[in-house]
């Protein structure tokens, strides 16, 4: 080899060595910056060397001398520096690596700190979780586990202080489980966002969800705050409402069966949603169908609580399209009731009859009347004049089979409603109506039969 191929490759190695030495001059002084501004300002230079002491991109896995170093700077200056130091060594992965960074500092021989009382060391340990919170550059799992730490050891004041020092997190990332902490500590977070006036509520709801999914210990408390605080109406609050009745019901259903059973059946034939109650009173108030008020009450429960059964999936939910059929129902017997209500005003003979076709209507109240228990899907209608009301119920059957008809009449002179029932049967295009004994003494009664009759197959569907 020449003498100047010798030179170049010598002044290559002193330009390789120069690279190491600065790169190694540059790392040095990260730990000399960050020991100075914890002498100068300890709630920013301590949280800077822990960040520093579990960086494992400072130095190299054989020279872990610049971690030591840091971490020389920390156990010297004792308390809380000192617990957060032995905190970050107790709990950092891997940790035979950090046990090498504690041998090849100067303190693995340090003489042993003051005796604490438990109060003291309660409060230096959570004064040791502040400088690990406060620190931005600490491992995401060392941080978030130290966050959910406080909140645990500190609670509602200790959220808050997480808060204050971690302003560059989105804590609400943890209260549905997705961070590093585990879920000891998640839960502890979660606690308190769903607690959280300054969370926006979708953010609370989802919180307190998630607990009552993990069956955690705090999944009540955070339930509480979250119903407490957020809006009726807000997004999410229906199903975390209809997720607690899930629980309620499958707890009560292994530990007392009957009565979970009594339940289902009060929840299936009470629980109508509240906004469908409310609109159906208020039609009650506003649209009076004299006598026929209580028939049409009597009707209208029925079909609501019927379609409130068909509707009820075993999830223990009403499903979109049952609630559909509910609000539709309120609509129709609001306009029918408006329409009666408009018809006695006039006082006039000849108001029309008025038809109401609802299909999968099963109504069972305790007396027996067609009416009442209609066996298949029932079509109705109302007809009220200032002198009588009249209302007709017609089954539902597929022709030419007999069909079954009841017509109540009621008056005002007269207290009690008059009943009569029979069939008709609609072949080739003709309809044979049978006309018990009793209604042919009324003319005019069986006249409004056959009137309402034809005003039912005028409203009936085709097929």
């Amino acid at each position: 080899m020449s003498d100047v191929a010798r030179d170049d490759n010598r002044d290559d190695d002193l330009a390789e060595d120069e690279w190491d030495w600065e790169e190694e001059d540059e790392e040095a002084q990260r730990v000399r910056d960050a020991a100075k501004l914890a002498d100068r300002d300890p709630d920013r230079g301590i949280p800077a060397l822990l960040a520093l002491i579990a960086d494992t991109d400072l130095g190299t896995v054989d020279n872990l001398e610049y971690r030591a170093d840091a971490l020389d700077h920390l156990l010297s200056r004792g308390g809380s520096a000192a617990t957060a130091a032995w905190w970050v060594i107790d709990t950092s992965n891997p940790w035979r690596e950090m046990q090498r960074v504690y041998w090849e500092s100067n303190q693995y021989a340090a003489p042993a700190q003051r005796k604490l009382t438990e109060d003291e060391r309660r409060q230096e340990h959570v004064a040791a979780l502040q400088h690990l919170v406060a620190s931005s550059d600490l491992q995401d799992d060392l941080r978030w586990a130290a966050i959910g730490e406080l909140i645990n050891e500190a609670g509602r004041e200790g959220y808050e202080v997480v808060k204050s020092l971690a302003p560059d997190l989105n804590i609400a990332n943890l209260a549905t489980g997705t961070g590093d902490a585990d879920d000891e500590h998640a839960y502890s977070i979660a606690r308190w966002v769903a607690a959280d006036q300054d969370q926006p509520a979708e953010v609370r709801l989802e919180a307190a969800a998630w607990l009552l999914d993990e069956d955690a210990w705090c999944a009540d408390d955070a339930v509480a705050d979250v119903l407490r605080d957020v809006p009726v109406g807000t997004y999410g609050r229906g199903k975390l409402l209809a997720k607690l009745l899930e629980m309620e019901n499958a707890h009560l259903e292994v530990t007392d069966p009957s009565a979970f059973e009594r339940q289902q059946e009060k929840e299936r034939t009470d629980h109508v949603p509240g906004v469908i109650r409310l609109a159906v009173q208020e039609a009650e108030r506003n649209y009076h169908a004299g006598p026929l008020d209580g028939l049409l009450q009597s009707w209208i429960d029925a079909a609501l609580r019927d379609q409130w059964e068909s509707g009820w999936p075993y999830a223990r939910r009403v499903a979109d399209d049952a609630v559909e059929q509910l609000v539709n129902i309120a609509f129709r017997h609001q306009e029918i009731r408006k329409r009666l209500a408009a018809d006695l005003s006039a006082a006039g003979p000849d108001a029309d009859w008025h038809p109401l076709l609802i299909r999968g209507v099963d109504p069972r109240p305790k007396q027996e009347s067609l009416f009442r228990t209609t066996a298949e899907d029932g079509y109705f209608a109302f007809k009220a004049t200032p002198e009588s009301q009249f209302a007709l119920c017609r089954s539902a059957g597929d022709t030419p089979d007999l069909i079954d008809w009841e017509l109540t009449v009621l008056q005002n002179s007269v207290t009690s409603a008059t009943c009569f029932s029979g069939r008709l049967l609609v072949q080739d295009k003709q309809t044979f109506i049978h006309f018990p004994d009793d209604l042919n003494a009324h003319p005019h009664w069986s006249a409004q039969l056959v009137a309402g009759l034809s005003a039912i197959s005028r409203a009936e569907p085709p097929g």
